[in-house]
């Protein structure tokens, strides 16, 4: 009986500390929406999640660290619905839907997600990459459906699944940077993205795969344009909020 009670105030405390750090998540994306990057001051960010600001460190450390904890949250949310939409059943068809279904999401939330990543590539809101970890986790996703497709004799098993999965993560990071800088449009961001897909997995394609990765090759091509000259301007990316 005593035991009971000693481990239930611990977990209305878990259910309380998750609550209040998923309003100052929301709290933080709402204002970088709403305001861009420079509004999010820690006493900015107290104010508008209802908290103090040091429940704000206390709950997550400094401003860098809530922008860590806020990207990470993102890709929680982008696996969540990969999960649903694009299950292990199709490896393949998963590798191109960690890629189709993540910029699905960041247009979505385009008013968070462009700010937060032009800081993040400026190096104006960075944490130390062994806090921040995003590479690992991205090629992460690539790994387990690459890992899936050699199981099922789809890629042929002569490189490491998590370096091919690390060198897909950079072309793709590459794209996201162009896109968020608004040098590319999101059809070109997509086209990159899944460019680099292809050619990695036909680095180790089977002979039956080979053909078809070959074909979406091709029809990417018009869609890669390079990025816009000085002056000019993508269509959709009518305006960037830094």
């Amino acid at each position: 009986m005593l035991q009971n009670l000693d481990c239930e105030p611990k977990t209305l405390r878990a259910i309380n500390v998750g609550a209040r750090r998923r309003r100052i998540l929301e709290a933080a994306g709402e204002l970088i929406a709403r305001e861009g990057m420079d509004a999010l001051s820690m006493r900015k960010l107290a104010r508008e999640a209802g908290f103090s600001v040091t429940t704000l460190y206390n709950l997550f450390g400094s401003r860098d660290d809530i922008v860590c904890a806020l990207v990470h949250d993102l890709v929680d949310r982008i696996d969540r619905i990969l999960d649903v939409e694009a299950p292990l059943d199709d490896p393949i068809e998963r590798c191109r839907a960690v890629i189709t279904v993540s910029i699905a999401y960041i247009l979505e939330h385009e008013s968070l997600c462009r700010p937060m990543f032009v800081a993040l590539y400026a190096g104006l809101s960075a944490p130390p990459s062994d806090r921040f970890g995003m590479p690992e986790r991205a090629a992460g996703m690539q790994r387990v459906a690459i890992e899936a497709a050699v199981e099922r004799g789809l890629l042929r098993d002569v490189l490491a699944p998590d370096v091919l999965g690390s060198q897909i993560y950079h072309g793709y990071d590459m794209a996201c940077s162009l896109w968020a800088r608004g040098l590319i449009d999101t059809a070109e961001f997509e086209a990159r993205a899944l460019y680099g897909l292809y050619v990695a997995l036909l680095s180790v394609a089977s002979d039956a795969l080979r053909p078809d990765l070959e074909a979406e090759l091709k029809k990417l091509e018009p869609d890669l344009r390079g990025p816009a000259r000085s002056g000019d301007k993508p269509e959709d990316d009518e305006e960037i909020t830094a």
